[in-house]
């Protein structure tokens, strides 16, 4: 019996999953319900509300440096358990100050955790992943982030309708909850069997130059997908949308994300190359693009559904790539060089967009740009051909 199908191994990738809720949907994405709250209650404008996302990158693309030597040094799961323990604590402070510094400073060092977290968690379900239908474990560990937007999703707009200033109150409940997940992720980190100081090569690999394409089209993807994440709140919310219909998109959003590994593991182990990250960017385009042509209901929910269901199979894929075209002993360092420039991508997107909003102010022009970029990256994806990684 093919171990993938064991039941135990898709509990114990959902329970690892928990981790990239925390990593992402708390720490980057939520931000986005929180952001016009903050903003009035702070007084913000457009850039300095997407700086708190350009930190959060730039201390991502820091822990993207340093999670495989890290974990080359102390084990995948020591450094997977710990991070998001960290994480927990930066995101339960962030709820207790209202300075712009020490809240920029917060969001730099929330993404250091949070990059070692997701890059030694995906590390470790890479491992889990390692007989047949490794996409729907890596799709349900990365989906995991849909967890965390969608919890968020079923309380917090209307909770700030009623009171901005609860902005804080929700940074300290999403810390707890971080806090708790780190207890019942740790145990299963720790009994994967491959998650040790040996399993993990210290020596750089040599970094295949066919991967380019694939480099490329992922760093557009974290240049685009980023200003969706980051301001489609605050853009709803200012072409009149009702707070319940705020929650709904946010709560179908984080659904559609953690569905998404059960929708597209096996037509993403059918398709060769960068075929299948083609296909899965094109309609993380398209889902970013529809509400700048209309702001109904049907259309902003099928806007969640395109891109919530689609942007974290980018990463799936892209992992794949990864695994396949190096040796097992190299795969935290092939991730965390792909989350770097990634990070590049997303630490830019919202500052780019918000200088175009508050140049224009609209953020429709930052949307069309993000839009573009995931296409461009789309078809530079095509080119990207199949490595199957022998000794």
């Amino acid at each position: 019996m093919n171990s993938i199908k064991h039941p135990n191994i898709i509990a114990r990738a959902i329970i690892l999953s928990l981790g990239a809720a925390v990593a992402l949907g708390f720490v980057r994405f939520n931000y986005a319900l929180l952001l016009p709250t903050m903003r009035t209650s702070l007084e913000w404008t457009y850039v300095q509300a997407g700086s708190m996302n350009t930190a959060n990158a730039l201390g991502y693309l820091f822990g993207a440096f340093i999670a495989a030597p890290i974990a080359g040094q102390v084990g995948l799961a020591r450094t997977f358990w710990i991070s998001l323990l960290f994480t927990g604590m930066l995101l339960f402070i962030t709820g207790l100050t209202d300075n712009f510094q020490v809240l920029w400073t917060l969001r730099l060092l929330a993404g250091v955790s949070s990059a070692t977290t997701f890059i030694a968690g995906a590390a470790l379900a890479s491992h889990l992943a390692s007989g047949e239908r490794s996409s729907l474990v890596l799709g349900l560990y990365f989906g995991g982030v849909g967890i965390g937007v969608g919890m968020a999703g079923l309380g917090l707009p209307q909770l700030l309708e009623q009171n901005a200033d609860l902005w804080r109150q929700a940074w300290i409940v999403m810390g707890m909850v971080s806090l708790g997940i780190t207890v019942i992720a740790r145990q299963v980190a720790l009994h994967i069997p491959t998650a040790t100081k040996a399993s993990i090569k210290t020596e750089r690999p040599r970094f295949p130059t066919a991967l380019f394409p694939a480099l490329v089209a992922y760093f557009l993807f974290g240049l685009g997908y980023i200003t969706y994440m980051t301001f489609v709140i605050a853009f709803l919310r200012s072409s009149g949308i009702e707070v319940w219909a705020l929650s709904g998109f946010w709560v179908i959003l984080g659904t559609s994300s953690f569905a998404s590994a059960f929708v597209w593991s096996r037509l993403l182990e059918q398709t060769k190359g960068g075929q299948a990250l083609a296909v899965v960017q094109s309609v993380v385009s398209l889902g970013a693009v529809l509400p700048l042509f209309s702001t109904s209901l049907s259309v902003i929910f099928l806007s969640a559904i395109l891109f919530g269901g689609s942007f974290l199979n980018v990463v799936s894929v892209v992992t794949n790539i990864v695994r396949q075209a190096l040796p097992v002993q190299a795969w935290a360092t092939g991730i965390a060089l792909f989350t770097v420039i990634f990070s590049l991508g997303q630490m830019m997107g919202p500052l780019i967009s918000g200088a175009l909003a508050d140049r224009t102010a609209t953020l429709a022009g930052g949307f069309m740009l993000s839009a573009g970029f995931l296409f461009v990256g789309a078809i530079i994806a095509l080119f990207q051909k199949q490595l199957r990684y022998t000794e």
